[in-house]
């Protein structure tokens, strides 16, 4: 019960990896808030604590992420952690670099920067008033080592790097830890068939020699989100398995 009476708002939580942080949070008896743009279909964990709150919210929306924000604190009256997990990656038709236009651009670093930055906005001032907070950004491995034809996607999470260093700067003051995880390839709900060989290819290239599951994340969350993560701030941790940048 390392988060035990924690309040954890969690976006992009509904389905896939996020239900999967959302589930551990709970195990380590948190008090979870699941944001998503569809929690109409949304499996509520199952734990003996099971004190959570589903919002639908719109992270593009920066009133929608007020309301989220506002609609946690009336639930559990403070708000201890964000992470920012929600994304557009799975439904991404790779193309060339020739195909892209301005507005693929627009709509990926819309979700993947904008809303991540409209989330923090909407969270911060609770964070600040209680001289506490743990942020945690979800970025991917693909910073370091590159993935051709996805290169709004991979700009968009080397943009969370980036923010997530230079907010641990700004915000260390008030109390406030920023840091992010960078996971490799992960197979969850929301991969289809057509990744499965890839999926292979990158379990070859990993120290480990193995498929990474949205499971393989949870340790590194729940460290980030923790009291043992106090006095780490400004870090993007890799969970890759060892993946090898062939």
């Amino acid at each position: 019960m390392r988060l035990k009476d924690q309040v954890i708002l969690i976006t992009g939580a509904a389905r896939g990896i996020g239900l999967v942080y959302a589930q551990r949070c709970v195990d380590e008896g948190a008090n979870v808030i699941i944001a998503d743009i569809d929690v109409g279909h949304a499996d509520q964990p199952t734990s003996p604590h099971p004190d959570i709150l589903f919002v639908r919210t719109d992270i593009t929306q920066p009133e929608q992420t007020d309301r989220l924000v506002s609609e946690a604190v009336k639930r559990f009256s403070r708000l201890d952690c964000l992470i920012n997990n929600a994304a557009l990656f799975t439904a991404l038709r790779r193309r060339p670099l020739e195909e892209l236009t301005a507005e693929d651009w627009q709509q990926v670093l819309w979700v993947n920067v904008i809303g991540a930055f409209n989330c923090i906005k909407s969270a911060v001032p609770v964070m600040k008033k209680a001289k506490k907070g743990k942020i945690i950004n979800i970025a991917s491995n693909v910073v370091h080592k590159g993935l051709p034809y996805l290169l709004a996607y991979v700009a968009s999470k080397g943009a969370i790097v980036a923010m997530t260093r230079a907010l641990a700067r700004e915000l260390g003051p008030d109390g406030i830890n920023v840091n992010g995880i960078a996971p490799g390839y992960v197979l969850h709900e929301g991969t289809g068939p057509t990744d499965a060989g890839r999926n292979e290819q990158v379990a070859r290239l990993r120290s480990l020699g193995r498929t990474e599951m949205p499971d393989d994340l949870c340790g590194a969350m729940v460290f980030l989100a923790s009291a043992d993560s106090d006095f780490v701030t400004g870090q993007t941790l890799v969970v890759d398995g060892g993946e090898i940048f062939a």
